[in-house]
């Protein structure tokens, strides 16, 4: 039975899919079998991320709409093991919520993870996903604003009968400056109200796309110890030296 997780993020920008993505890798790398679900409609990044750009032949609206079989709208990411259904060109499109329901079934006797990629905002993919996810990982950044939206889209999914969230805080700079609203971490997740589970260090450049491998960055380290804790492991917090 696949454990299903939605990312959700109260704004765009804080870096929501790349640790979606990184995760979904690091399971994979552990003989997870892992199936990433883009569900930013009409705003793919998903491809571009695992560094398969262009490859994708059908998405999820096509297996949601019949024109191919489930399988046939799934990409494999080599070096990782994981799969990937692209998020629908069209921003307008919404499944029917008995084809949503139905490929969730189908995935659950396929896969050990199911990792939801949701739009930052919530809106009504966000609403369908949270009725069937059992978790919800909210990301947000080390910024007022971003953590104000982070309690934001908790409130709605607990509305939605997601209850059982963890909060990842995403590119936490070396050179943290405190502000009045945000002195520290502890102030992030006060504001977000959700426990935490992560804190990743910024990466300058940006994470590359995963491989096969854990990389040696601080970010990528925090990632891997991110999945770990996923998996029940004990895994200390990856901070700046």
């Amino acid at each position: 039975m696949a454990e299903m997780i939605i990312f959700a993020s109260g704004k765009g920008g804080v870096g929501r899919s790349a640790v979606c993505a990184h995760l979904a890798a690091a399971l994979a790398r552990r003989g997870k079998r892992v199936l990433v679900l883009e569900a930013c409609r009409g705003f793919r990044c998903m491809d571009i991320l695992l560094g398969l750009p262009g490859q994708a032949v059908y998405d999820l609206s096509d297996a949601l709409e019949g024109r191919c079989s489930l399988g046939e709208a799934i990409q494999a990411h080599e070096p990782s093991g994981l799969r990937v259904m692209l998020a629908p060109s069209d921003p307008e499109y919404l499944p029917a919520e008995d084809r949503l329901d139905a490929l969730c079934r189908w995935a659950d006797r396929r896969w050990d993870f199911v990792l939801a990629d949701c739009a930052g905002g919530f809106g009504p993919m966000e609403e369908l996903l949270a009725r069937q996810a059992g978790l919800a990982l909210v990301v947000t950044t080390p910024e007022e604003a971003a953590a104000r939206c982070a309690a934001k889209v908790s409130a709605l999914l607990a509305r939605q009968g997601l209850a059982n969230q963890r909060l990842i805080i995403n590119r936490i700079p070396r050179d943290f400056l405190p502000t009045p609203a945000i002195r520290d971490l502890d102030d992030v997740i006060d504001q977000a109200g959700v426990q935490l589970l992560g804190a990743v260090p910024e990466q300058p450049g940006g994470l590359p796309p995963p491989g096969g491998e854990a990389p040696e960055t601080l970010a990528g380290r925090e990632l891997d110890a991110i999945a770990r804790r996923l998996l029940g492991e004990r895994a200390e917090l990856v901070l700046y030296p």
